[in-house]
């Protein structure tokens, strides 16, 4: 079970890493509509973002990535179709490294995972490219690096103004 202080805490450094998101979309010309509570927990969609050019496309925005640390949901914690599954077009990893987001297509992830990710299950230390499962839970999760996601063809970086603060 995960704690209060535990809950506050993520929840403030995603509010944090989503206020970043808006600003970079706003430096490149996006405009940016949050979702509801609702959209977010049951498509897995962040933001609705408003591109010059009159399209608009959702985005599942996330935080806390490291270059050789990304956690990709297959699976829930209550065993529910992970946010691979959800309906956002794009996935936006924050990447600090590189001060600013790598987008990719959902999809594209999607069909990435399943060409390069062995389906057997490890512990967490070996999960990159491998599944991996909690103790305890029933979400379904894999680690990939930021160079597997550069594989992707729709990768692409957003930067953020470096002096904003994360």
């Amino acid at each position: 079970m995960v704690s209060k202080e535990r809950r506050d805490y993520s929840w403030n450094e995603g509010m944090k890493t989503e206020q970043l998101f808006v600003s970079a979309c706003n430096k490149i010309g996006y405009k940016t509509r949050a979702t509801s509570k609702e959209v977010d927990i049951k498509k897995h969609i962040d933001f609705y973002i408003d591109r010059p050019n009159g399209t608009t496309t959702s985005v599942d925005v996330k935080g806390g990535n490291h270059p050789t640390v990304i956690w990709v949901e297959f699976r829930n914690v209550n065993g529910y179709k992970g946010w691979m599954y959800g309906e956002a077009e794009y996935i936006a990893f924050q990447m600090p490294e590189l001060q600013g987001f790598c987008l990719v297509e959902r999809t594209d992830l999607l069909d990435l995972c399943k060409k390069i990710v062995v389906a057997e299950y490890t512990d967490k230390r070996n999960a990159h490219r491998k599944l991996y499962q909690r103790k305890g839970r029933q979400d379904v999760l894999t680690k990939l690096h930021l160079t597997d996601i550069q594989m992707c063809s729709t990768y692409k970086l957003i930067q953020y103004d470096e002096n904003k603060e994360v």
